[in-house]
């Protein structure tokens, strides 16, 4: 007996073709009940779990900060620069590798805390620089963002429509958020300049992010795009 789909010989107990999986059904020919004529072969899992990579890591990213820290106490002429670096590997494995612990990180939980370590860097390097640009620019530079960054993550996590609205708003915001940027840059680093910057990203901002809100208002437009584009 042979498979109908792709040739090979059959066993009389086969009940599908081992090869493209085809059901075998012949009623012409009497089905004898017979043992298989290799075993059952099953696939063992060998893949390492997804803690023990990151146990593996961290493990890493420990060794590289131990590193580091034994490369500045070797050398006494050089002091202070590990922190930065020790610092900088922290807050990378923050970003990117601690969110890889769960299963299904939540945005609305990392992101914050993403910035949160930002911060705590950037006051770390104003401490060590005696700056004293942290309260008057880092803080309220990167505060804001944050705010903006976690609302957008929020609202896309939790709404089931209306991402259009959300798409204009943050973009929208993002426009005025380079207005007080530029604002915070004048007045903490005592720039002055009659060029306004900012107002170039604040107005394609507000056209783009206004264009997002009236094609979620106008439902043809909004239906003749998703035809055009396919989405």
């Amino acid at each position: 007996m042979f498979c109908v789909k792709c040739g090979v010989e059959l066993a009389d107990s086969e009940e599908r073709c081992p090869l493209c999986g085809t059901k075998v059904y012949n009623p012409e020919i009497e089905r004898v009940v017979t043992s298989a004529p290799y075993p059952e072969f099953t696939a063992k899992d060998s893949r390492m779990s997804k803690r023990g990579i990151m146990l593996i890591v961290t493990i890493l990213f420990c060794a590289l900060i131990t590193q580091l820290l034994i490369c500045e106490l070797s050398i006494p002429w050089t002091k202070g620069w590990a922190g930065y670096a020790v610092y900088g590997v922290a807050l990378f494995y923050v970003l990117v590798a601690l969110p890889m612990w769960f299963r299904k990180p939540n945005p609305v939980i990392f992101v914050p805390c993403d910035f949160a370590a930002i911060l705590a860097y950037l006051c770390y390097i104003n401490y060590v620089t005696k700056g004293g640009w942290f309260l008057s620019f880092a803080l309220p530079a990167v505060g804001v963002l944050a705010l903006i960054a976690s609302a957008a993550v929020t609202l896309f996590k939790y709404l089931h429509h209306g991402y259009l609205y959300v798409c204009g708003g943050v973009l929208i915001a993002n426009g005025f958020y380079t207005v007080l940027l530029e604002y915070l840059i004048s007045s903490a680093f005592d720039v002055r300049s009659s060029f306004h910057w900012s107002l170039f990203p604040l107005i394609g901002c507000f056209i783009i992010g206004m264009g997002f809100i009236i094609i979620s208002i106008c439902k043809p437009i909004k239906e003749a795009l998703k035809k055009k584009l396919f989405f």
